[in-house]
């Protein structure tokens, strides 16, 4: 029963936090529409540009999700987000988000049709992006807060879920069923409520990378045991 008192403890504790830095950066929301228009302006240059323009919309995926996980680090770490923070974040990490959706192009690419053509091909397929999905469920985190290789990224988040599996997906799993639910929550319509929406679809998206965040430092570099012991010790 205490470890189930440790495990909500954690998640309280986590959520709580994390509440209190998004409200404190609530203008980070802004940056999500930032990648949007990014994404708008390089759409219609790749369209045209065949393989060089994919490699140009893959650059650009690239930097827009390595800005965002340096903006949540920065929540993370220093519980505070600037306008030269947003200025740097592009480059900081682009080189390990690359590479891992470099591998998972490789698969894609390779791997997926391999697999398609083999008997019960498409469960299989199914199957191991399950796999995948589970146990590289701690890149995110890793990148920001590991600074591992790429191959080590993959490594240690399936070590990482291994060892927290049991902990680490409840929140997880809750977090993308209420993501779900603003998603379809019925709001004025035009263009205000879509406004509206997506202002808080980024608000919520922040907060949940950022409770993400919080809960892996608390998890990594951790046992049960240890936690147990430490939750005892502050009663």
């Amino acid at each position: 029963m205490d470890e189930l008192r440790v495990i909500l403890s954690m998640y309280s504790a986590a959520a709580l936090r994390a509440g209190a830095l998004t409200r404190r950066n609530w203008p980070v929301l802004a940056t999500v529409f930032a990648y949007t228009a990014l994404f708008a302006v390089t759409l219609p240059i790749a369209a045209v540009l065949g393989l060089l323009g994919g490699m140009l919309f893959g650059l650009v995926q690239s930097a827009c999700i390595a800005s965002f996980l340096y903006l949540v680090e920065m929540i993370v770490r220093t519980s505070k987000v600037t306008l030269d923070d947003f200025r740097r974040s592009f480059g900081v990490y682009l080189w390990d988000v690359l590479g891992v959706l470099f591998v998972f192009w490789l698969f894609r690419t390779i791997g997926a049709p391999v697999l398609l053509q083999s008997p019960n091909g498409l469960a299989i397929l199914l199957a191991v992006e399950l796999v995948a999905f589970i146990f590289f469920n701690a890149v995110p985190e890793l990148i920001y807060l590991g600074h591992h290789s790429v191959l080590d990224l993959l490594t240690e988040s399936a070590r990482f879920i291994s060892e927290n599996w049991i902990e680490w997906f409840p929140p997880n799993l809750l977090a993308a069923g209420a993501f779900f639910l603003l998603l379809v929550l019925p709001l004025p319509g035009g263009a205000l409520g879509s406004l509206l929406r997506w202002a808080v679809l980024a608000l919520f998206l922040y907060f949940t990378m950022v409770m993400r965040g919080l809960l892996f430092l608390e998890l990594h570099g951790s046992s049960r045991r240890s936690r147990l012991f430490r939750w005892r010790a502050s009663r």
